[in-house]
Order: C-alpha cells, then sequence, then structure tokens
C-alpha cells in the first residue's frame, strides 16, 4: 500500500490562466512577464498572440481601436485570477484596465473562442457552384401556402371546443336552495 508521501508527491496538479494585455506592450514585457510568474512556480508560458486593432476587443470594452496580446501560463502553484491580475498588474508595468487573467474553461472564455476567426479562410456559398443540400423549391410559395393550410385544418379539428359541462350530471342535494342572501343588510 502506498504512503501519504508517495500519494502527495503522484497528485501534481498544475493551473493554467490565460493573461490578456490591452494595446502596446511595454518593451521587454514577456521577460518581465515570465519573470514575475516565478513566483507562483511556472511551469510553461506561451508566446503572446496578437489580435487585430479591434473597436471595442471583448474584455475591454472600455478601451477603444486598440489591439489585445494574449499569453496561455501554467504554474503550480495554486491562486486564483483576481489574484494574479492584481499582482501582475502592479509588477508588469501596465494599467489595471488593460490587463484581465481568466481560467481556460469558463463560459466567457469559450464564448469568445467560438467567435475567433478559425484558421482556414471564409468561402461564401455564393461563390460555390452547388451551394449545398436540397433543393428548397418545396418550403416557398404556392407549395407552402397549401401545406400550410392542410396543417391548420389540422390543427383546427384538433381543438375543437365542446361544451365544458356537458355530460356531468345535474346534482339531487335537496339543502341547496336559491333563498340564500334575499334580504339587503343595509336598512333592513
Amino acid at each position: 500500500m502506498k504512503s501519504f508521501k508517495d500519494i502527495l508527491t503522484e497528485s501534481k496538479k498544475t493551473y493554467k490562466f490565460i493573461v490578456r494585455v490591452a494595446g502596446d506592450l511595454p518593451e521587454g514585457f514577456a521577460t518581465h512577464l515570465e519573470t514575475n510568474l516565478k513566483k507562483f512556480d511556472l511551469v510553461s508560458l506561451s508566446s503572446g498572440k496578437r489580435t487585430p486593432i479591434q473597436e471595442r476587443p471583448l474584455d475591454f470594452p472600455q478601451l477603444q481601436n486598440t489591439e489585445t496580446h494574449s499569453f496561455e501560463a501554467e504554474v503550480n502553484y495554486p491562486t486564483t485570477p483576481h489574484v494574479l491580475e492584481n499582482y501582475l498588474a502592479d509588477n508588469c508595468m501596465v494599467p489595471k484596465g488593460h490587463i484581465i487573467v481568466r481560467i481556460p474553461g469558463e463560459p466567457l472564455e469559450i464564448t469568445q473562442d467560438a467567435r475567433m476567426p478559425s484558421e482556414t479562410p471564409y468561402e461564401s456559398l455564393l461563390n460555390t457552384e452547388d451551394m449545398g443540400g436540397e433543393s428548397a423549391q418545396s418550403d416557398v410559395a404556392g407549395n407552402r401556402v397549401m401545406d400550410l393550410l392542410k396543417e391548420l385544418e389540422v390543427a383546427r379539428k384538433d381543438r375543437e371546443v365542446v361544451d365544458p359541462i356537458a355530460g356531468i350530471p345535474e346534482g339531487e342535494s335537496k339543502d341547496i336552495t336559491d333563498n340564500t342572501n334575499i334580504k339587503s343588510p343595509v336598512g333592513s
């Protein structure tokens, strides 16, 4: 049976973060970032990926017409994105509003990855000879009108309204009469 010490040394966990910086980077920012991340026992740091200049970057809506740089970092020391963001903003010569740290699996991160352009160039279907799929001529114009009328007829037959109290037997209670509340409480 393994000892606790063996189990603990085998269960080495690393923590991944995405560091995004808006605007122009100061000179030597990548080495400065790497130096500051060594405090958290840095495992790996990717080279920065630069996005084109955007009117309103997704992570920095308060900034206009700027580019963003993205670094992927992996550290051994457990920390939160907020703590890491504040530490890097204080030590990497970047204003706090120009740096953000995220975890790769966050929902906002996933939606941004879906919006990022893919490596393959986009080709419009209008430029291709066959636009793919089956012909949609049966779903337009007169054919669709006739199908719609058939669907409406079926729906009308399904929801025919019947008398809601039809078939309910009439009550035989003798103690219920319409003699109740025949005198007005005011003026009698």
